[in-house]
C-alpha cells in the first residue's frame, strides 16, 4: 500500500485480464478536493470580488460538483498507478474505470479492469526439428536475373518513321468531357505504355499506330463502384493527342556491357557474380523461413493468451501498412475483410514471436553490447548511403529508435541462437 487507510484487490480473470479494486480513503479524497477547491478560488471570477478573492464557501457551493469530479479525474488515475507500480503489473491499454461509488463521509471505491501481458511458461526450445529446404540457381533464374539486369539499364530512344506500337512509351495529352453534361474535365499530361493490360481497353485500341500530332478519340463507360470518383458512373469521351513516341532498347547481354557494370574479365565474371548473388539471397531467405518454422514450433506449444487490446492494436499498424498499397485506388469491401484477417493473423505472429524471444533472451543472458550498437549503426548507413556519424547522433538523440535497435539486436541473438540449437534436416 501507499498511503494509510488505502485498500485494494487484485482479481484475475484470466491470464491477461484482470480487476483491480481500489479504496481510497476518505481523509485522502478531502485533501485532494481542498487543493482543487484552492485552485478554483485561485481564478473564480464572481460578482463583487476580485479574481482570487472570492469566499471559498461560496465557491465551493457553486463549483462542487465540476471540483468533485476533478477530484476523480486526478485521485483515481494517480493511486491506480502507484498501485499498479506496487503490484508490478503494466497494463497494455488504458484501464477501464467501473462501480465508482462514492457517499459524504465515506471511502471512494472504484473498480479498474485491464489487460496485461501474460506470464508463461516455456516449452523445450532446444532441437526444434525443422526441414530446410535445398538451395539452387538454375539456369533459367540466372537468365532471368541477367535480363532485369539488362531492364535497368534500358534506354528509351525517339522513335520516327511509324506509329505507337505496343511496348512503346508514348508522350500524351488527353481531355475527357462528359458524354451527357459535356463538362470538359482537366488536361492531363502523361506517359503511357502501350497496350499495357491495366490501361483503359479503348485507349489501347485507339493508340495503336497514332503518329506524333496525331488526334483521336475514344469513350469509356465508368461502373458506379469506380475507385476515381470524378468519373464514377459516368459517360466519359476522351480526346487523345500524341506528342512523342519513345521505344526501350535494351543493351546487349555482351562483355562491353558487363565490363560497364563492374564486371572486368566480361560476361562471364557478370554471370558468376549474379549468381552468387543469387544464391546468398535464396540462402538468406531460406535463413529465414528456417528461423520462422523454428518459432512456429515453439509458440505453437506455449500456453500463451495474449490480450485482446494488444491485438487490436498490432493489427491496426498493420493494417495501416497493408492499405498503403491501395492508397491511390480503392479497394473493395470483401478484399478490406480479407486485409482485416491477415493483419490480425500476422499481428497474432508477430506478438507471440515477441514475447517468446523476449523470454528466451532473459533466461539465457543475452545482451547487446555497445560495439554490436555500433556495428548496426555502420552496417545502416553503408547499405542506406548516409554518413555513419549523422546516423549515430540520429539515433543518440532517439531513444526510442535505439531501443528499437536493441531489441532488434537481442531478437537476431536468439533467433540466432535457436537456429543453432535447432536440427535442421
Amino acid at each position: 500500500m501507499n498511503a494509510p487507510g488505502r485498500q485494494s484487490r487484485l482479481t484475475d480473470l484470466s491470464p491477461s485480464r484482470k480487476e483491480i479494486e481500489l479504496e481510497i480513503p476518505d481523509a485522502e479524497f478531502h485533501e485532494e478536493y481542498e487543493k482543487i477547491l484552492g485552485e478554483y478560488v485561485a481564478k473564480a471570477k464572481l460578482d463583487g470580488f476580485r479574481i482570487g478573492h472570492a469566499p471559498r464557501e461560496r465557491v465551493k457551493a457553486l463549483f462542487d460538483h465540476d471540483i468533485t469530479h476533478d477530484v476523480y479525474d486526478a485521485l483515481i488515475p494517480r493511486v491506480l498507478e502507484e498501485e499498479l507500480r506496487a503490484l508490478r503489473l503494466n497494463p497494455v491499454n488504458v484501464p477501464e474505470l467501473k462501480d465508482l461509488k462514492h457517499e459524504e463521509g465515506q471511502a471512494l471505491r472504484a473498480t479498474a479492469a485491464f489487460e496485461v501481458l501474460p506470464g508463461f511458461e516455456l516449452p523445450d526450445y532446444r532441437a526444434v526439428q525443422v526441414k530446410k529446404k535445398p538451395v539452387e540457381v538454375s539456369e533459367e533464374d540466372l537468365t532471368k536475373a541477367l535480363e532485369d539486369i539488362r531492364a535497368r539499364a534500358a534506354e528509351y530512344v525517339p522513335v520516327e518513321g511509324r506509329g505507337v506500337a505496343d511496348g512503346d512509351y508514348a508522350v500524351v495529352e488527353m481531355q475527357g468531357r462528359d458524354a451527357r453534361t459535356k463538362r470538359l474535365l482537366p488536361v492531363e499530361k502523361a506517359v503511357v505504355l502501350a497496350g499495357h493490360a491495366e490501361n483503359e481497353p479503348a485507349m489501347n485500341e485507339k493508340i495503336a499506330g497514332m503518329t506524333p500530332g496525331e488526334e483521336r478519340s475514344f469513350e469509356v463507360v465508368y461502373p458506379k463502384e469506380h475507385a476515381n470518383k470524378r468519373v464514377a458512373g459516368k459517360d466519359i469521351v476522351y480526346g487523345l493527342k500524341v506528342r512523342e513516341i519513345k521505344e526501350k532498347k535494351l543493351p546487349p547481354l555482351d562483355d562491353e556491357f558487363a565490363k560497364s557494370l563492374g564486371a572486368s574479365e566480361g560476361l562471364a565474371a557478370l554471370k558468376d557474380k549474379v549468381r552468387q548473388e543469387l544464391l546468398a539471397a535464396r540462402e538468406r531467405a531460406s535463413q529465414n523461413e528456417a528461423a520462422s518454422e523454428v518459432l512456429k514450433a515453439i509458440t505453437d506449444k506455449a500456453a500463451l493468451e495474449l490480450p485482446e487490446s494488444a491485438i487490436e492494436q498490432e493489427s491496426l499498424a498493420i493494417l495501416r501498412r497493408l492499405l498503403s498499397a491501395y492508397r491511390d485506388r480503392g479497394i473493395a469491401p470483401e478484399a478490406l475483410e480479407i486485409l482485416k484477417g491477415e493483419a490480425r493473423r500476422q499481428a497474432v505472429e508477430h506478438l507471440k514471436n515477441h514475447l517468446v524471444l523476449e523470454k528466451i533472451a532473459q533466461k539465457e543472458g543475452f545482451q547487446v553490447t555497445e560495439e554490436e550498437v555500433q556495428a548496426e549503426i555502420h552496417s545502416l548507413a553503408q547499405a542506406n548511403n548516409i554518413q555513419e556519424g549523422a546516423l549515430a547522433d540520429m539515433i543518440r538523440r532517439d531513444e526510442h529508435r535505439r531501443e528499437e535497435m536493441v531489441e532488434s539486436l537481442l531478437f537476431r541473438k536468439t533467433v540466432d541462437f535457436l537456429l543453432k540449437m535447432a536440427i535442421i534436416g
